[in-house]
């Protein structure tokens, strides 16, 4: 009796325990609300740019903005590149100066020594001074040496440079563009260069077109070695190398009073450029 009894109440425990225990781990299922397939989920992924260090650029170049036109050249980068270009012509055309002037001194010596000169000679002379407005036929052949050496001699290669980037603005203007033309140039015959876009009604000129940078520099050098308008450069000059002094262009700036209609602004502007780009330092004769 109490075996059976016994036997019961461990039933029942049992019994009791794993009721107590389906109560307690018993979690409802959730009501299905969509019947659609569940989506698949893709873990997101980040992505990372590795900065790669560039080497630093000389000059920075300003950025490109869509829709709009590139920005100017920084001046500079402008500046460097224009006398990187100018300065080789600039010095091959004072050689040749100073190879013409070496050939009239030659002839010069000549004549004090009571040798004549031969027919090329004399040609060379005519021609020469053909080229540089002076009469042969009235003076002289020691006379026309020593008016010749007064106007075949260097240029500075500051004062050069310094015009060619008022008048040309560093090389970007339409003239120097599309006619080569650096110094501003007039010619007068039609077609000879480009028509100035404002050009004053009555006026016939033209500004020169030119085949080269070299041949604009060398046009330039004969018009301030030659032209009357340019005399007081040429008296400076001159009087520089009676005194065996350096030409210096800022001071030759002073002779080209008639090259602009802005007079003596015009003369400080060139003086300015020479200063502020250290240009005196090209200026070796």
């Amino acid at each position: 009796m109490t075996t059976r009894y016994q036997q019961l109440l461990l039933l029942t425990t049992l019994l009791a325990g794993s009721l107590l225990i389906s109560l307690v781990t018993y979690r409802p299922a959730l009501p299905i609300t969509n019947t659609q397939p569940a989506k698949k989920i893709v873990p997101q992924v980040f992505a990372y740019t590795i900065a790669i260090p560039r080497p630093p650029m000389r000059y920075q170049l300003p950025p490109v903005v869509a829709g709009k036109k590139p920005q100017q050249t920084p001046l500079g980068l402008k500046k460097s590149r224009f006398f990187d270009r100018l300065i080789p012509l600039i010095e091959q055309q004072n050689d040749l100066t100073l190879q013409t002037r070496t050939s009239i001194q030659g002839m010069k010596e000549q004549l004090q020594l009571g040798q004549t000169l031969t027919v090329t000679q004399q040609l060379t002379l005519q021609q020469l001074a053909a080229r540089y407005r002076l009469r042969a036929g009235e003076v002289d052949d020691l006379t026309l040496i020593d008016a010749l050496l007064a106007k075949i001699d260097v240029l500075p290669p500051s004062l050069v440079l310094a015009q060619a980037a008022s008048e040309s603005a560093w090389g970007e203007s339409r003239f120097a563009r599309e006619a080569n033309n650096l110094y501003g140039q007039w010619c007068f015959s039609t077609g000879c260069g480009l028509v100035p876009h404002h050009r004053p009604e009555g006026m016939t000129h033209e500004v020169t077109s030119y085949p080269s940078w070299q041949a604009s520099v060398s046009a330039y050098f004969l018009n301030i070695n030659s032209h009357p308008a340019y005399q007081p450069l040429r008296d400076l000059r001159l009087q520089r190398r009676k005194q065996n002094l350096a030409i210096s262009g800022e001071l030759l700036a002073a002779g080209l009073e008639k090259y602009s209609a802005r007079g003596t602004i015009y003369i400080k502007s060139l003086q300015q450029i020479i200063r502020v780009n250290d240009l005196a330092r090209l200026d070796q004769f």
